[in-house]
C-alpha cells in the first residue's frame, strides 16, 4: 500500500471547501451553454480558457465569474452533487462548503429559499447516493459588505439553520474593503451563535491575520499566510484555540512559497497552533484534499502518524454536532487500524 493509498483510505473531513472553485468543468460548460452565456458574453472563451488554465492572481476573480454561470435552483443542485462525487473518491465523509449567496441570488431566477432549498437538494442526493455529509458555510465577499447584513440574517435566521448551514465566513480578495464594515454582521453571528470564519493573510500577510483576530474575533481562520515568522500571533492562536485551514497548493500557485518544503508547515505545528488541510478550489488549484495530505508527507517531512493526527483533528474540530462527530470519529479510529496493518504488510 502506498502512502496515497493509506490517505485515502482513511475517512476525512475537508473544512474550506469553496463551492466556485470545485465546479466540475463539463457540468460547469453544459450550464453555461443552457443558460446561453456564450452567446452573451462576448469574453465566454477568455473567461472558459482561464477556467482550464487559471492565472492564479486572479484566482477569486475567475471563481466568481464561473459562479455567474449557474444561474437556476437545478444549475446549485448539479453542481453540488458533481462536488460530492469527487468527495466520495477521496473518501471524504463530511465537508463544510464556502458558498456567497449574493453571486447567486437577487435576479429572477433565484431568492434565497430557493438558494437554500437547491443546496440541500444536491446534499441529500449526494448524501443518499456518496454517504458524504455537506454543510453550508454563508460568505460575504470581500468586495460587498453592503451584503453583510443579509447573509449574517440568512445564516442565523430558521431557513438557515434548517437548511445545514453551520456558520458564516468572509471570502473573496483579502482587503478589497475595511475589515471594519464587516463587523456588523459578524457581531449578529455571535451573538445568534453561529461560527465565524474569515480569511485573512493570503494577501495582507500577518498584518491582515491580526486584523482580522481584533475587528472580528472569527472561531477559524483561513489561509493565514505570514504567522509562522510572528510569534505573538501564533501564541494567541495556540491560546485561543482558534484553527487555521491552509492549502500547500494555494500557497504555491500564488508563490506564496518557492516549493512545497518551504511551507512552515511544521513549525506552525510545533508551536501549538491548530492547523488543518485543505484543498480549498480543488478545480482551480489541481490539487484535491488527498494531494495536499501527500504533499505534507513528501514535502513537508510529516510522518504517517502526523498526517493522522492532522486528519483525526479536522474531524475534532469540525463543526458538526456531537453525535455525527462521534460516529465519525468511530468510523476514523477503526479504518485507521485497518489501513496502518495494509501499510506494514504492503498489501
Amino acid at each position: 500500500m502506498s502512502v496515497r493509498d493509506f490517505i485515502t483510505a482513511i475517512p476525512k473531513a475537508e473544512l474550506n471547501l469553496q463551492l466556485t472553485g470545485a465546479f466540475r468543468r463539463e457540468s460547469l460548460l453544459m450550464i453555461a451553454r443552457q443558460n446561453e452565456v456564450p452567446s452573451q458574453r462576448e469574453d465566454f472563451e477568455q473567461w472558459l480558457a482561464l477556467v482550464d488554465q487559471p492565472d492564479f492572481a486572479r484566482l477569486d476573480e475567475i471563481a466568481r465569474e464561473a459562479g455567474s454561470w449557474v444561474m437556476y435552483p437545478e444549475d446549485i443542485a448539479l453542481v453540488v452533487y458533481d462536488m460530492g462525487l469527487a468527495l466520495s473518491k477521496q473518501n471524504v465523509r463530511y465537508a463544510e462548503v464556502m458558498v456567497a449567496p449574493p453571486d447567486f441570488i437577487g435576479s429572477a431566477h433565484m431568492n434565497f429559499d430557493a438558494f437554500i432549498d437547491a443546496l440541500n437538494d444536491g446534499r441529500d442526493r449526494v448524501l443518499r447516493a456518496w454517504d458524504v455529509d455537506l454543510a453550508w458555510i454563508l460568505c460575504i465577499p470581500w468586495d460587498n459588505p453592503r451584503a453583510g447584513d443579509d447573509v449574517a440574517r440568512w445564516a442565523t435566521g430558521a431557513a438557515g439553520k434548517l437548511g445545514n448551514v453551520v456558520g458564516m465566513g468572509l471570502i473573496g480578495l483579502e482587503g478589497a474593503q475595511p475589515l471594519g464594515q464587516f463587523r456588523r454582521a459578524f457581531d449578529t453571528a455571535r451573538k445568534k451563535e453561529i461560527y465565524t470564519i474569515v480569511n485573512a493573510g493570503s494577501s495582507l500577510g500577518a498584518a491582515g491575520v491580526e486584523e482580522a483576530l481584533a475587528e472580528l474575533s472569527p472561531h477559524r481562520l483561513t489561509d493565514s499566510w505570514g504567522i509562522a515568522g510572528n510569534s505573538a500571533i501564533r501564541d494567541s492562536l495556540a491560546e485561543k484555540e482558534i484553527p487555521i485551514v491552509v492549502s500547500l497548493h494555494r500557497a504555491l500557485r500564488l508563490g506564496l512559497i518557492p516549493a512545497a518544503a518551504d511551507y512552515p508547515l511544521r513549525q506552525l505545528k510545533d508551536s501549538g497552533v491548530q492547523v488543518l488541510l485543505s484543498s480549498g478550489m480543488p478545480s482551480l488549484l489541481g490539487a484535491n484534499l488527498i494531494d495536499e495530505y501527500e504533499l505534507a508527507h513528501s514535502a513537508c517531512g510529516l510522518e504517517i502518524e502526523a498526517l493522522i493526527q492532522l486528519m483525526r483533528q479536522s474531524i475534532e474540530l469540525a463543526y458538526l454536532d456531537s453525535e455525527r462527530k462521534d460516529k465519525l470519529l468511530l468510523r476514523f479510529d477503526r479504518d485507521v487500524k485497518t489501513a496502518r496493518r495494509m501499510l506494514l504488510t504492503g498489501d
